[in-house]
């Protein structure tokens, strides 16, 4: 018995240190995402014990799952509270005042036991719906909306809490959970830094998430050149928060290598887009991993710059014209390194040169050419031209944060500032409309059918929401000026 407890002793004690849920609570998590216990399987990776430790639980599930009267949803709904989820709606406000009033109900602390949270040490925002914890690019766009607020604290607290998890891990994770442990997302951070004219205080951590990206990201090309992709270091299992699905397309295509390209394409934020995608049609076509990303590029080239690493950056800058231009189609693209030849889809990653200074000023027009033509709709610009996926991160759908470059890209391109302010109009009314009729802002919109709400993906659309706040916000306000504050 005191051996017993002796072991007891020491798995709870590497509970408290490791809390990825899979850890926690090893077949009982695989039985509950695969018998689909709840219907969004994010939902069981965020819960936390009700009285006993994770490894009581875990003992008396395995005492009784045998049992001819085991029921699990009775075994997990009495042994777990279930985490909320946040809906806000609020007919009483304009949207302008639904928008700042916002940040205050979604700021969230981590205090909990035996959660999946990865501690932070102060208050941060999370986007909203079954969103519960912070995610890295997402915390960009909605300091664009914190900064018109003036909540210069809560923007102190998440640089603050970026720079304690690099110090910590490495790096940024996706978001502060620790099924997220595995991977990061587009590395803002410098940009953060910037709007707050802060970038000389963090110095040392963009040093370390430069270091990881060039390390743990970078790929080398038959000429010698580096650039980087995305990736997961957990590349060979399903996705916590995704289980049951992504079990399913392994499954179903008998073969676990799609872990991979699931993992590295959430890493990209866009997850899923047909970007990724061999077939736009199929999902299980995902190559993700074998593709260097315009954006992320384009971004490491910002954080070169920032770093003062100028030679670094202007090599990036010959590469990413050398491999990811055609001269042909008058347009960026991502980069497929296994085949060595551009994915020739039409995304709005493409604006990223023009917004980070990458593009010349002739290829910065030949761009915003195209995406007047091609991308500019009712509710503003679409996010891919693939009208045969079903992925959220492709046509119907726009994003705020896709906006909201877009719109600065524009601003900056010779003969299409008008252009950037019919994007940011549209963009702007759309919120209004849903916000009139339903009360809420969407983490996404349909910006083909604007009556219609956007769909897609692998959840149902959430509210909240963060980015869109954010962005909508900053667009309100905007003098076409890029936002700054000191802190």
């Amino acid at each position: 018995m005191k051996i017993l407890h002796l072991i007891i002793f020491l798995v709870n004690i590497f509970s408290i240190i490791s809390q990825s849920p899979d850890q926690l609570y090893d077949e009982l998590f695989q039985a509950v995402q695969m018998q689909r216990i709840f219907s969004d399987t994010k939902t069981f990776c965020d819960v936390i014990p009700r009285e006993l430790t994770p490894n009581e639980i875990l003992l008396l599930y395995r005492n009784e799952y045998n049992k001819s009267t085991f029921n699990l949803t009775s075994f997990v709904l009495n042994n777990f509270i279930l985490p909320n989820i946040t809906i806000i709606v609020h007919e009483q406000w304009t949207i302008e005042e639904h928008c700042h009033r916002l940040w205050s109900l979604l700021t969230r602390t981590t205090n909990e036991n035996y959660s999946s949270f990865m501690d932070v040490p102060y208050p941060f925002i999370v986007p909203g719906g079954r969103f519960r914890e912070f995610y890295y690019w997402d915390t960009y766009f909605t300091m664009l909306g914190l900064i018109r607020s003036n909540e210069t604290q809560l923007i102190k607290n998440m640089l603050d809490n970026f720079a304690y998890l690099i110090r910590k891990i490495g790096f940024i994770p996706n978001g502060n959970r620790y099924y997220y442990e595995g991977r990061s997302q587009p590395p803002f951070f410098s940009l953060m830094t910037e709007l707050v004219n802060q970038t000389n205080n963090y110095r040392y951590e963009l040093e370390l998430e430069y270091q990881f990206w060039m390390t743990k990201r970078n790929i080398t090309l038959d000429d010698g050149t580096i650039l980087n992709r995305y990736y997961d270091e957990f590349h060979d299992r399903p996705r916590m928060e995704a289980y049951f699905k992504d079990v399913q397309l392994a499954n179903k295509i008998n073969n676990t290598n799609i872990y991979a390209h699931l993992r590295a394409a959430a890493e990209s934020g866009w997850d899923f887009s047909s970007r990724w995608m061999e077939n736009e049609t199929d999902l299980s076509t995902l190559i993700t991993t074998h593709i260097i990303p315009i954006d992320l590029n384009c971004l490491l080239y910002h954080l070169e710059l920032t770093l003062g690493k100028i030679e670094q950056a202007k090599y990036r800058q010959q590469a990413i014209q050398k491999y990811m231009w055609s001269n042909e189609r008058k347009f960026f693209f991502d980069y497929n390194y296994i085949k060595k030849q551009l994915t020739n889809r039409l995304t709005l990653a493409a604006v990223f040169p023009l917004w980070l200074n990458v593009a010349t000023k002739d290829q910065a027009q030949y761009v915003a050419q195209q995406i007047e033509f091609l991308f500019l709709h009712d509710g503003g610009v679409v996010t891919t031209l693939a009208n045969q996926s079903s992925q959220q991160w492709d046509y119907p759908n726009g994003w705020a944060p896709l906006q909201y470059i877009t719109y600065r890209a524009l601003l900056k391109t010779s003969g299409y500032e008008s252009l950037a302010r019919i994007i940011r109009q549209r963009w702007m009314n759309i919120n209004e409309r849903v916000f009139n009729n339903t009360g809420k802002m969407m983490e996404k919109y349909d910006v083909i059918d604007t009556n219609k709400l956007a769909g897609g993906g692998l959840y149902e659309t959430q509210d909240g929401f963060g980015w869109t706040n954010g962005v909508y916000l900053e667009m309100l306000y905007d003098n076409n000026n890029d936002p700054q504050l000191s802190i």
